[in-house]
């Protein structure tokens, strides 16, 4: 039986690779952007499987209509990928508090105000798949990203919980952390970096020069990811974070040996916050 999918973010990268396996195989799609008029190619081809809504998923009405859109015309949301995303990389210090606020509003609230529309309807169903687009450098972090880093480390820890309170009524959520896909991602996000301080050349300024020529060589593919994200729609039993790329992996498995060592440098600090029963209590003065 066929699928009903909304997909944000579905103009370009992940979300269009996904929209267009998903047509292909048969389901059915909302698609949602800012600008659909890039999707209109798909809406010729795919007819009345399609639904096209322009979408800013920052609006939380606006994402109650669009869940609505897809009830009224497919009568049930079976999948949920919240993919609409981008980073602008640029020091901390030197991103102003509407645009550090803006990345986090697209990047973490995005993904809550599209599940919270969602989500009822997928209880009252019994049934329903939230595959949320994270990132695997919530894992590690990375200069120059803070806070597309904050909002992606949002987004992994937000789906955690959220899949153990779900899952009793047969809802599935699970966090995608991919490493660098070949999408225009990395090209946004060099896109507007101002002049740096001298003091964050050694860290931002290594980023920007690792990353000149970077954009369309990197080493993820969309369509696999997508053909996971296809086959994760089909499973009962989902991890609540799935690392898609080696090298995802190879970053993690270096964060971690960071971590593992730290942990045992501070072990005695982080053990030393306990109340010690065996200690004469404390006597109020009378």
């Amino acid at each position: 039986m066929p699928k009903t999918w909304l997909i944000t973010g579905t103009a370009s990268g992940i979300g269009l690779s996904t929209a267009e396996l998903v047509l292909a195989r048969g389901d059915n799609l909302v698609a949602t952007a800012r600008n659909i008029s890039r999707l209109l190619d798909l809406s010729r081809r795919y007819g009345e499987r399609l639904k096209l809504v322009e979408l800013d998923v920052t609006n939380m009405a606006a994402s109650r209509t669009a869940v609505s859109a897809a009830v009224e015309q497919f009568g049930r949301i079976d999948v949920l990928l919240n993919n609409a995303g981008y980073a602008r990389l640029s020091p901390f210090e030197q991103v102003s508090e509407c645009d550090f606020s803006a990345e986090i509003a697209t990047n973490f609230f995005g993904v809550v105000n599209l599940t919270r529309a969602a989500l009822p309807v997928m209880r009252q169903q019994k049934s329903g798949h939230i595959i949320n687009i994270s990132s695997s450098s919530a894992r590690f972090g990375s200069p120059g990203s803070t806070a597309y880093t904050a909002a992606k480390w949002a987004v992994s820890g937000f789906t955690a919980s959220l899949a153990k309170e779900i899952r009793p009524f047969g809802v599935k959520a699970v966090a995608i952390e991919p490493g660098s896909i070949r999408t225009n991602w990395t090209r946004v996000a060099r896109g507007n970096v101002p002049p740096l301080l001298p003091e964050y050349e050694p860290t931002v300024g290594a980023i920007m020069k690792m990353t000149e020529g970077y954009a369309g060589t990197e080493p993820g593919d969309p369509s696999k990811v997508a053909a996971i994200l296809f086959d994760l729609s089909r499973q009962e039993d989902l991890p609540e974070q799935l690392v898609l790329g080696s090298d995802a992996l190879a970053r993690i498995a270096q964060s971690d040996a960071v971590r593992s060592a730290a942990a045992l440098q501070w072990n005695e600090v982080s053990r030393s916050t306990y109340f010690d029963e065996r200690a004469t209590p404390l006597r109020l003065l009378d």
